[in-house]
Order: structure tokens, then C-alpha cells, then sequence
């Protein structure tokens, strides 16, 4: 996968040009976990130039007050798709990752705090494995929390045999059984990875979730690469939910 260290994203906040944000995200490449470098990956830079395109989420009755995260990133890496949240959506987010991970989301999280607020957002990070989903260090705050997600993030987080498994129980556990929940995600189409993205689909259909949503994307010329990247939103299939008034 194609990477570079870079301190600066633009991330567009409407579909007029000049309504944009500047995230600033560290890549220390000394940092890994799973065998890959830290890096800010192109999934990353996709997904979060495209969320001011999805409806905007209903993020209502969310919040520490409540016992549902507005937004949460699985496998945030360096955080870009989950601090471009909080601006877009004006809302909380929360990053989590492995704890190798962790001390440079915290940074970044820092590091664009002042930023964040001028745009009505906010954000701030924590472990959350895979393996044990249910178990939630807010890290952030010394808070431990088991919270549900209204929306789900997750950008390029299916690179081995075992993270179909892992991602599928990961949004299983934490996305809240709501007609409002959304899941969305985003992923490079490599050869390499069609098998573990057709088994990823599989796994969360047959968890009752359904793909609503779906397009393909490419970076720009700076990035050097020609490699199409997917991104797709789901929610649950079937919900005994009872309509609002």
C-alpha cells in the first residue's frame, strides 16, 4: 500500500471548494502494530473527503450523557477519518486502536483540538481490540466505557485473513441496534485483498447487516497511484424498532 508523512490533510466540509479544514496528522513511521507502519493510508484520505457527501447523520440522544458514542473509528491509525468527522458532523468522535497506537492518536487529537472546536467538533481516543470487543478503555479521560456507536468508521482495515472475522465482531458488539446506526467504511480494491473484502461482506450480511450505499474514489496525482478505493455504508437489516412520531 502506498504511504507517505505528510502534516497537513484538506478535508472538504461542503461541496464548495473553498469550504475546507486543515487536519494535521503526524506519521512517526517507527510506530507499528499488526507488522504495519503507522501511516496515514490513501482509504483514509478518501474516506474523510467523503463524508461531507452521506447524509448528514442523526446523531440525537448520543453523547457521555448517554450510553451511545455520536461517532467511533475502529483501527484509527492516525486518526484523520475520525477527527474529519468531528468537524463535518459538529459532533464527539472517538478513536480508538491498539495500545501501540494509542500515544499518537492522542496526539493528533491534541494537536487539532483548537481546530475541532472552531467547526463545533471535538474528539478523543481509547483502545478497542478486536478480539474483545465489549471491553472499552476511554483512555482519553480515565473513563471505562461499553458504549454503543451511532456510526461506525472504519478505513482501510481489512489487510489479512483474520480481520474480516475481527471487524465484522468489532461492529457487531459496538453498533447500535437503531434504524439511525450506520456503518461505513472504505478500502483500496487490490488484488490482493478482493478475497479478504468478499468474505468481509459475507461476514456481515449474514450478522444482519445491509450495504445501503456504495461508490468508488481515487486520490489525487500526489499520491502516485491509480489504485481505485471502495467505500460503502450499511445499517441493520431487520429491527423490531418502532417508527418516531
Amino acid at each position: 500500500m502506498s504511504s507517505r508523512t505528510r502534516l497537513a490533510f484538506h478535508v472538504s466540509l461542503s461541496e464548495k471548494a473553498s469550504d475546507q479544514i486543515i487536519i494535521q496528522i503526524t506519521d512517526p513511521r517507527d510506530v507499528s502494530a499488526d507488522n504495519l507502519a503507522l501511516a496515514t493510508w490513501g482509504s483514509s484520505e478518501v474516506l474523510a473527503n467523503m463524508l461531507h457527501r452521506l447524509p448528514i447523520p442523526d446523531l440525537s440522544s448520543t453523547g457521555l450523557q448517554t450510553d451511545v458514542f455520536p461517532v467511533l473509528e475502529l483501527g484509527a491509525g492516525t486518526g484523520l477519518v475520525g477527527l474529519s468527522a468531528a468537524a463535518v458532523w459538529k459532533c464527539w468522535t472517538c478513536l480508538t486502536d491498539l495500545p501501540p497506537i494509542l500515544p499518537n492518536l492522542e496526539a493528533n487529537v491534541a494537536l487539532n483540538r483548537d481546530i475541532l472546536a472552531q467547526h463545533g467538533g471535538s474528539a478523543a481516543c481509547g483502545i478497542l481490540d478486536w478480539s474483545n470487543p465489549e471491553k472499552h478503555i476511554f483512555e482519553s479521560t480515565g473513563h471505562a466505557a461499553a458504549f454503543k456507536a451511532r456510526v461506525i468508521l472504519a478505513a482501510d482495515t481489512v489487510y489479512s485473513e483474520e480481520h474480516p472475522e475481527l471487524l465484522t465482531q468489532a461492529v457487531a458488539a459496538r453498533l447500535e441496534k437503531s434504524d439511525k446506526a450506520r456503518f461505513v467504511m472504505c478500502y483500496p480494491l487490490r488484488i490482493g485483498y478482493l478475497d479478504h473484502i468478499r468474505d468481509l461482506w459475507e461476514r456481515l450480511e449474514t450478522a444482519g447487516l445491509v450495504c445501503v450505499d456504495e461508490g468508488r474514489e481515487s486520490l489525487d496525482k500526489s499520491w502516485d497511484e491509480d489504485t481505485p478505493y471502495e467505500w460503502c455504508v450499511w445499517r441493520w437489516q431487520d429491527l423490531n424498532v418502532q417508527p418516531e412520531p
